[in-house]
């Protein structure tokens, strides 16, 4: 390798893949034809320096060498390696750096210095590929925009058409209106008086200490419990203050809602007890003189 160019350790390299290989290399841009009038015009030269007459097996490894790079150079050419495909060659050829070497930035370390650009050549392990394992690389999609112009101008086509899709929106948008549903108000509906039963004539009889404990209590189970025209009035009442409550304050419904509730079930309960039936004061039944009526009928 010492000495030697990179498409000398190429061609090297080439001369000790099979014929067949070779001969479909070279051939994939060179007919036979052209292969056979090249070989007919070249000479080689020996180890010694002699020339002979170059072979048609000569002139294809010249061509199949020219065709070997590696995957680096194939795409720069614009060619990338085809999927599955694995290298023909495998070699140490040379590649160019300015990076100074590892004993050369340690000494410029000892120094205190910065190490200083070293221009060198150095091998590299390389693959090579032939052309018959690449293929045209997919070109990039143009851009889609030319200039700077055309991207403000695409901005303000963009722009016009999202405020008239926002206008058009806004014209066919249904006008939704807030209604309020009041719950019907209870009707009290007074119980069917009932006939007093019709008492019985009864013998006089002698006066006797009458007490109405019943009556009394009666009276002030009566008096103790709200009139109907009271409740319904309280019942209405709640249900203003409930209604009057924003829907904002949700507290304050809850608390209006349970006072309706409670006024509304006195109202109901009103209605289910029995109406108080008065009972009016028996007057005091004097006592007969039986014997001066006897006396004045006789008379």
């Amino acid at each position: 390798m010492k000495g030697m160019t990179n498409n000398q350790i190429i061609m090297n390299e080439a001369a000790k893949l099979d014929p067949a290989t070779l001969h479909a290399i070279a051939t994939a841009h060179h007919t036979p034809e052209q292969i056979a009038a090249m070989a007919a015009n070249a000479v080689t030269t020996d180890e010694n320096g002699d020339e002979q007459p170059a072979t048609i097996a000569d002139v294809e490894i010249i061509l199949a060498a020219a065709e070997l790079h590696t995957f680096d150079h194939w795409k720069k050419e614009g060619k990338s390696v085809k999927k599955g495909e694995t290298h023909l060659i495998e070699c140490y050829l040379w590649k160019y750096t300015t990076r100074p070497s590892k004993a050369q930035r340690e000494a410029a370390e000892a120094e205190g210095k910065e190490a200083a650009p070293a221009p060198h050549f150095y091998p590299t392990k390389s693959h090579l590929f032939s052309c018959l394992q690449v293929h045209d690389a997919k070109q990039a999609p143009a851009g889609r925009f030319g200039s700077v112009a055309a991207i403000m101008e695409y901005n303000k086509k963009l722009a016009a058409e999202r405020k008239a899709a926002k206008a058009a929106a806004e014209q066919a948008a249904p006008i939704i209106t807030e209604e309020h549903h009041e719950l019907p108000e209870l009707v009290h509906v007074d119980p069917l008086p009932t006939k007093k039963a019709a008492k019985k004539a009864s013998k006089p009889t002698a006066p006797k200490a009458t007490k109405k404990p019943a009556a009394t209590k009666k009276a002030a189970q009566a008096s103790a419990q709200p009139a109907p025209d009271a409740l319904r009035k309280a019942e209405r009442e709640a249900k203003a203050a409930f209604l009057a409550v924003p829907e904002t304050d949700r507290k304050g419904q809850a608390a209006a809602l349970d006072a309706w509730r409670k006024t509304r079930k006195a109202v109901e309960d009103a209605k289910q007890a029995p109406a108080a039936v008065a009972v009016p004061d028996e007057a005091p039944v004097k006592q007969l003189d039986f014997e001066s009526i006897a006396a004045g009928l006789l008379a």
